[in-house]
């Protein structure tokens, strides 16, 4: 399953750039983000707000793009996975300005996985 998830979290990383809407489509309405609080997002707009604001930061600090740098995953059935994702944040020089890592609940339906819960490993 780690092939079929790596290529996901790279589409995923991809959608940054584009934008918050195009970040949101990963998400199901409602979802959770936990990284520095709790933030419930009740709709697509909602998950697209949130991400308007961390994408505005990102660039404020330089990131240009993203890279995964390592990732575990543990299948919780059929169509759910957690997956443990370390991300180097990159400026456009390609030097790694941060590292977080992340922990992301997946579900899949009608052949696509989307996020339901995303934490930060806050240290």
């Amino acid at each position: 399953m780690e092939p079929d998830l790596r290529q996901w979290f790279m589409k995923y990383n991809d959608a940054f750039p584009k934008g918050p809407a195009a970040v949101a489509e990963f998400y199901y309405e409602p979802c959770i983000n936990a990284r520095m609080g709790v933030r419930l997002n009740r709709t697509r707009q909602d998950t697209a707000t949130f991400f308007q604001q961390v994408i505005a930061k990102y660039r404020a600090q330089g990131w240009h793009h993203g890279e995964i740098v390592s990732m575990e995953t543990r299948n919780l059935g059929s169509n759910s996975v957690q997956a443990t994702v370390r991300w180097a944040y990159k400026n456009a020089e390609n030097q790694a300005l941060w590292e977080w890592t992340f922990t992301y609940n997946l579900y899949k339906a009608n052949g696509d996985w989307k996020i339901l819960l995303q934490t930060l490993h806050e240290s």
